[in-house]
């Protein structure tokens, strides 16, 4: 089950979400995966998720090529993850990424989990 999360609703939708997943390529074709904390922003040009001081491998790959995936997970058994694809790129200590598009999921076989509600 997968619910797009438009960029008007992604400043609320990430507040109940903690620590993320951000994945990363290498240039050797692998991903590399980072825990981290981070924050959507509103601004002039629609919304951003600052990562916070990630560790300096992840501002490396981030330089090295933009294209960044960030996964939450679920905060309650069987509840939705949240997925979110976007470009990054190196704010000083933080990475900034600009969404291409979020969604909310959760497998099939989950739906007795919580729904969600906006």
């Amino acid at each position: 089950m997968t619910i797009p999360v438009p960029d008007e609703a992604l400043l609320a939708v990430l507040d109940r979400f903690g620590s993320a997943v951000m994945v990363t390529p290498r240039p050797d074709g692998w991903s590399r995966v980072l825990t981290v904390d981070a924050r959507a922003e509103g601004t002039a040009g629609g919304v951003e998720v600052v990562i916070v001081a990630p560790h300096p491998a992840g501002l490396r790959r981030v330089a090295g090529n933009p294209l960044v995936t960030l996964v939450w997970p679920s905060p309650a058994r069987h509840g939705h993850s949240l997925v979110l694809d976007g470009w990054g790129r190196v704010d000083g200590e933080d990475i900034r990424v600009r969404p291409d598009h979020a969604v909310l999921h959760r497998p099939g076989t989950h739906s007795d989990g919580p729904d969600w509600i906006w």
